[in-house]
């Protein structure tokens, strides 16, 4: 198993477990929403103690084939890392014609795939596809809530394995379609579209 740390200075610290036994302990015990809140992070090779503030970590990668993904919190069916040429693609920033519309309600039960930007300080974005099923206009809310809520959540990633990203260092996100339903005190304003350089 490779991990992968991702720190809020930018650096990534790799490490690696190759015992098939020790990698599914360290597996077996991490818990997504509770990853970043204990008091210290260590990693401990044959030579070297790693330790690591919880509150400094973006993400942490996991990347082992075969390992059964966490079940996703808040209703999500499955929530996927995507590249940005890919987030741009599927999202349809570059034909905005072809984008649905935010008060175009999904019935209920039906399944909504949406395309998420989630922004982080001195980070680069991450670009994520979720798939859920749509609730009452009451409960559209919750998704928000727990972005916000500054626990941890888990993605598949789209090279494999899974990442366990940091919600105390999200700045802010957008979500493509959004839901119908917004907080009464939302400013309404248009986005400006920036194109990808090649």
């Amino acid at each position: 198993m490779l991990v992968r740390v991702h720190l809020t200075d930018g650096s990534v610290e790799s490490f690696t477990q190759p015992d098939e036994a020790t990698a599914k302990e360290i597996w077996q015990s991490v818990e997504p929403s509770r990853l970043f809140t204990q008091p210290r992070l260590v990693i401990a090779g044959t030579h070297s103690k790693s330790v690591f503030v919880p509150s400094e970590v973006v993400r942490i990668d996991f990347i082992k084939q075969g390992y059964t993904c966490w079940a996703f919190p808040e209703g999500y069916a499955d929530v996927v890392e995507l590249s940005e040429a890919d987030f741009r693609n599927h999202a349809h920033l570059d034909q905005p014609e072809l984008m649905p519309k935010r008060e175009h309600p999904t019935p209920v039960g039906d399944l909504l795939v949406s395309f998420l930007k989630l922004l982080f300080k001195r980070n680069p974005p991450i670009f994520l596809m979720t798939e859920f099923s749509v609730r009452l206009p009451a409960e559209n809310q919750s998704f928000m809530r727990f972005l916000l809520s500054k626990t941890g959540f888990h993605m598949r990633l789209r090279g494999g394995g899974i990442g366990v990203v940091n919600l105390a260092n999200l700045t802010g996100y957008t979500v493509y379609p959004g839901v119908a339903q917004i907080p009464a005190d939302s400013w309404i304003a248009e986005p400006i579209q920036t194109t990808v350089s090649s």
